[in-house]
């Protein structure tokens, strides 16, 4: 029988309430009408590298708030989906952000040209490079093509007819412009032979405050010139005294809780899990995938891998992975629903003292704590009655509580995630570079 080929396109900090679950938000309604689309899709990190590290190995990314001093090669074996494919006779290609490569993600594929500038988005060359590649007959059958997309990453770039526009409508136009081209992306495939993925690996906050002064391109193109000219140590302390100054002035302009979160960004001192940062879209549609299903249950990105290779038809895998497979749920039968373990990321970013929490979700609650104290910094949500996470009740449910630190105890003493190998210097500047261009470090 012959396999089928895969297309994973990977929309970097897109929002699971932004992709459909909002009524103003339905461009990819058709494609969800083509497939199936999970609501409840959980990713257990709020980080790129992290986040899609969890997806192709189908693990849980344990203690990513403990290692913030080093930086780490994916994939310094093979116990990846990616490997796994290629050893199931597939050809791995990919078009990837620079920044997504040098951290090991380029060793997985089989293409010289995989990696574009992180600032290159699909309106200004992006799309066209991906279409190229496609209509280039250079992909081999069997093919599993993985596409990251940055067009959502801060500070969210549009062509300039829209850069005085504030951040949540460059949020929401960006999102209309990726849908537009993966429309036409997948019009260069057989759907009848194509699994097509459409996911992410985290979400991000979208503040309400106007900020468009600092959204102007020819403003942001300014900052890249003055990052090269100035000495990186004095820029990232003029940034960071000029971003803390802004935030503590936005804060004070608004008094809902939910708003001031978003203010502190992803990235900022306190690394909450927020469902804003980890409910992320999850559709499959195209190859023996039947159309038109909504799916409630809560399941996981790291679950992600085993439906797929299910659903081509092969049936194990020769290496430990926390995910499930969820084809059931597609051929409308039940699987178990587990909870999700949850960990923030602090390597590589600006705050130079960030604290990473970690926790658990289930269908009903949201717990998370500091990660290195769990009497420290304790949250709980009671997601059915309070969506928006912004009633903290722990103090008067240390029951439910405890029943977290319990699922947390044993979620983690099932870890299989494999050692992986330090980068050396020079691969570490690289790195870094990359980071202070997206504005990390």
């Amino acid at each position: 029988m012959t396999k089928p080929n895969i297309l994973f396109i990977l929309i970097d900090s897109m929002r699971a309430d932004k992709f459909f679950l909002n009524k103003k938000h339905l461009q990819f309604k058709k494609l969800i009408d083509q497939g199936v689309y999970f609501e409840q899709n959980i990713s257990p990190s709020d980080y790129t590298v992290t986040g899609i590290g969890s997806i192709f190995t189908g693990c849980y990314p344990f203690d990513a708030g403990l290692k913030a001093q080093s930086y780490q090669k994916l994939y310094s074996n093979n116990s990846n989906y990616v490997e796994f494919l290629k050893q199931n006779g597939y050809h791995a290609y990919t078009t990837m952000a620079e920044s997504v490569a040098e951290l090991g993600f380029s060793k997985l594929f089989d293409n010289v040209d995989q990696t574009y500038p992180n600032s290159l988005r699909l309106f200004d060359g992006l799309g066209e490079k991906i279409i190229n590649f496609l209509k280039s007959k250079t992909l081999e059958k069997p093919w599993f093509y993985f596409i990251h997309l940055e067009d959502l990453h801060l500070p969210v770039s549009l062509p300039s007819k829209y850069e005085h526009v504030k951040y949540s409508e460059r949020y929401d136009i960006a999102i209309s412009e990726i849908h537009s081209w993966i429309n036409k992306i997948i019009q260069l495939v057989d759907l009848k032979n194509t699994l097509v993925v459409i996911t992410s690996d985290h979400g991000d906050y979208i503040p309400s405050i106007d900020d468009s002064k600092n959204s102007n391109q020819n403003i942001l193109r300014t900052k890249s010139v003055l990052r090269d000219k100035i000495p990186s140590k004095i820029y990232d302390k003029l940034s960071s005294t000029k971003r803390s100054f802004a935030t503590n002035i936005q804060k004070f302009k608004t008094t809902s809780k939910y708003e001031k979160r978003a203010i502190e960004t992803r990235t900022g001192k306190n690394r909450y899990l927020y469902d804003e940062i980890i409910r992320t879209p999850l559709l499959f549609f195209g190859y023996d995938i039947k159309p038109n299903k909504i799916v409630k249950q809560q399941v996981r990105s790291i679950d992600i891998f085993p439906t797929l290779v299910d659903i081509i038809g092969i049936e194990k895998i020769n290496f430990s992975v926390h995910g499930q497979s969820l084809k059931p749920l597609l051929k409308n039968k039940t699987i178990s629903e587990f909870p999700v373990y949850l960990e923030s990321t602090v390597f590589a970013t600006i705050q130079k003292n960030a604290i990473p929490h970690l926790g658990i979700r289930t269908p009903q609650f949201k717990y998370f704590r500091r990660v290195d104290n769990p009497k420290e910094s304790i949250h709980l949500y009671d997601l059915v009655n309070d969506p928006f996470e912004e009633n903290n009740i722990f103090s008067k449910n240390q029951n439910i509580v405890f029943k977290m630190e319990e699922e947390i105890l044993k979620i983690k003493k099932n870890n299989s995630m494999p050692v992986l190998e330090d980068l050396d210097d020079s691969e570490t500047k690289k790195v870094e570079d990359e980071l202070r261009k997206l504005g990390y470090i």
